[in-house]
């Protein structure tokens, strides 16, 4: 469906409810480009990343893997704009994938304290294009996730990404997660690919405690 995988040089935004398997998509993620030789940068602002999940995943080349994956757990917004900016520094030639999850739950937190929303929708906005050049300069991968919150139309009620101006504006492709009747059973939506809004087509996926396989293997 993704043509091959996640595009070096591009932003990916995958959003959706909480436990679709944002998170578990990319641990995963990681442990793929990481298995490949090539270092991640992950910023667990949701601090979701577990290392029991990350073993589960991982399997026998946990240990291997785990040097070339480093963390950050920011605890506020602005502690996460820090990060994210400071990205530079981490560039090398072995850099493959920066993931943020989630992009916007620090932003909501802040919302509570802040003075200007104004400021605040800037320094969001700063931190999206900024991995977006990030990308694009350094030819490498960047994740984003993005939680929901619902939104009323004139016929039902729909859900879309905080803060969906900004988080919709950069990425050229975006994933939605959603829940099915079955608990294990995940559908994953393309929205926009190549930097082009898609037909939405669809697959589903099987949440499993080592990952997420196809359906039916």
């Amino acid at each position: 469906m993704l043509r091959g995988g996640f595009t070096r040089g591009e932003v990916a935004l995958i959003y959706g409810e909480a436990a679709t398997g944002k998170t578990t998509t990319v641990i995963q993620a990681a442990i793929a480009s990481a298995a490949k030789g090539l270092k991640v940068v992950y910023i667990d602002s949701d601090h979701s990343f577990t290392q029991q999940r990350f073993n589960q995943i991982a399997g026998s080349r946990a240990e291997a893997i785990s040097e070339l994956i480093t963390l950050f757990f920011p605890e506020t917004f602005s502690e996460q704009r820090r990060i994210v900016e400071s990205l530079e520094n981490y560039v090398t030639s072995k850099l493959g994938m920066v993931i943020v999850d989630s992009i916007s739950s620090l932003y909501r937190a802040a919302f509570s304290s802040v003075d200007s929303i104004f400021n605040l929708n800037r320094d969001l906005s700063r931190q999206v294009a900024y991995l977006g050049e990030l990308a694009s300069s350094h030819h490498i991968i960047c994740i984003i996730t993005s939680q929901v919150h619902s939104r009323l139309t004139a016929t039902a009620a729909d859900i879309e990404p905080v803060a969906r101006r900004t988080v919709f504006h950069f990425p050229r492709l975006i994933l939605r997660v959603r829940n099915t009747p079955k608990p294990s059973v995940k559908e994953f939506v393309l929205e926009r690919i190549d930097g082009t809004d898609a037909a939405k087509s669809s697959c589903l996926v099987s949440l499993q405690e080592n990952g997420l396989t196809d359906v039916g293997l």
